[in-house]
């Protein structure tokens, strides 16, 4: 399929999947975030086109609720999060991911547990809530950061220039309320390198008050 197919595939699961790409409001956005962000334009198609491809292949599975699973790609490199219902639903999940062309690497941050609609609610809540405050803040490169969020453990990936700009991110995620640990897979531009050989972020999140 060429970059072109791969575009209008991208902009339809935008407007079919609301938020599993990065999209706010219509293809308008899609094309700005290409645009816009460090990784490039090809890139970002060739990301959310492999993003696809894994949860398609999640729709088929008889063993992964897609549903439960956040599939988010940046430069090939694959981060699942969110729940499932079993250790086995969490090997398949890597397993679909792993397979698909153009993936580079894959870490799951997949936890066997249970989530309520409540819940559901408080990470979608959580997760605008760190967007919006990383696009505002003047010293982030907002379109850059990507947003996840599991029973209040906000996952981040994407690129920044430096570690100082990384850190900001992060402490922005730690300051929204509800937050209780922040996990950043965030890579630094000058250092481009495998999930697997990436020292991953953790921090606690500050707890505030809505």
């Amino acid at each position: 399929m060429d970059i072109f197919s791969r575009v209008m595939v991208v902009v339809a699961a935008a407007l079919l999947l609301g938020g599993c790409v990065p999209m706010v409001a219509g293809s308008g956005l899609v094309a700005t975030d290409m645009v816009a962000e460090r990784r490039g334009p090809e890139s970002f198609v060739e990301d959310n086109w492999i993003a696809w491809k894994i949860r398609s292949s999640y729709v088929k599975s008889e063993t992964v609720q897609v549903g439960n699973v956040n599939v988010t790609v940046y430069k090939g490199k694959v981060l699942l999060t969110g729940t499932a219902s079993s250790k086995e639903e969490i090997r398949q999940a890597i397993a679909i991911a792993k397979k698909t062309e153009g993936v580079v690497d894959v870490a799951s941050e997949l936890v066997v547990q249970h989530v309520t609609a409540g819940e559901i609610a408080e990470d979608v809540w959580i997760t605008n809530q760190v967007k919006i405050r990383i696009l505002a803040d003047q010293l982030v490169r907002g379109l850059d950061i990507h947003v996840e969020t599991t029973k209040g453990v906000v996952f981040l990936t994407g690129m920044a220039k430096t570690v100082s700009e990384r850190d900001r991110a992060i402490g922005i995620a730690q300051n929204v309320s509800g937050v209780r640990e922040v996990v950043s897979y965030i890579e630094i531009q000058s250092k481009a390198y495998p999930l697997a050989e990436h020292k991953v972020e953790r921090k606690a999140g500050a707890m505030t008050d809505k």
